[in-house]
């Protein structure tokens, strides 16, 4: 199993996170998809497996708990991971509507259908198939509505760097809006609550310290990262991951 990701050009940057392309040359492989943050566009690229063809191109909501997923022999998927809160630069939809579910991406983008798979399966190697993609990116993206300083994004930032201990009271306060218009607001452009994207952001860089540190005690990690104790982490751990800590 092979994973690679591509940064997109300077104007794409934007809106789009990475392209990232995984390569199954082997046998079946299950894995566990885990929450990250993310919005993705999927490409599935298997012809010989057409058992559920309206997923063959799909978006992928938000994940607040991991997902199994199954890599089929001899297959490749791509994904277009965007930015967290600028999926709505190409569709208006609500993103709290597919939190932790998929959708046939065509009911959206009406040009990713099965031409636009056989096109793409057609290329000749990964960097015709981003290329492709980009193209399409760029004809869907609502230029003159396009804004990276939304007040989503800076409550985003905000969680981001605030972590450990978050008080939603005062990043609304800082922001100059109430806390009900604020949570109505975010849950529709990034996908979850503000307290969702919080646990997920604080799951991830937990994950990272345990990771990368082993030797670290659960307690660190947990004190670390604003958990209340090392059951309260592993607790939250589970729920995100379907695993204990030393699984991870």
């Amino acid at each position: 199993m092979s994973y690679k990701e591509y940064i997109p050009p300077k104007n794409l940057n934007l809106i789009v996170d990475s392209i990232w392309i995984a390569t199954n040359n082997g046998k079946e492989i299950e894995s566990r998809i885990l929450p990250d943050g993310y919005v993705d566009i999927i490409f599935d690229l298997d012809k010989q497996m057409h058992l559920n063809p309206e997923n063959e191109i799909r978006v992928s909501g938000m994940m607040t708990k991991f997902k199994k997923v199954v890599s089929r022999e001899n297959s490749e998927t791509l994904g277009v991971r965007f930015k967290t809160g600028q999926f709505n630069s190409i569709s208006n939809i609500s993103l709290s509507e597919i939190k932790n579910t998929t959708i046939n991406a065509s009911n959206l983008f009406p040009k990713l259908n099965n031409s636009f798979l056989d096109e793409l399966f057609d290329k000749k190697n990964h960097l015709e198939k981003v290329q492709l993609i980009n193209s399409f990116l760029m004809t869907e993206i609502n230029w003159s509505s396009l804004d990276i300083n939304k007040l989503e994004h800076s409550v985003c930032k905000t969680i981001r760097s605030n972590y450990r201990e978050l008080d939603l009271s005062k990043v609304a306060k800082n922001h100059c809006i109430s806390l009900r218009q604020l949570e109505r607001r975010f849950k529709t452009i990034v996908g979850v609550t503000m307290k969702e994207y919080h646990s997920i952001i604080r799951f991830n860089k937990a994950k990272d310290y345990i990771t990368k540190m082993p030797n670290l005690s659960l307690l660190s990690v947990a004190f670390d990262n604003g958990y209340f104790d090392h059951s309260h982490l592993a607790k939250e751990i589970n729920k995100m991951s379907g695993l204990n800590p030393s699984e991870l």
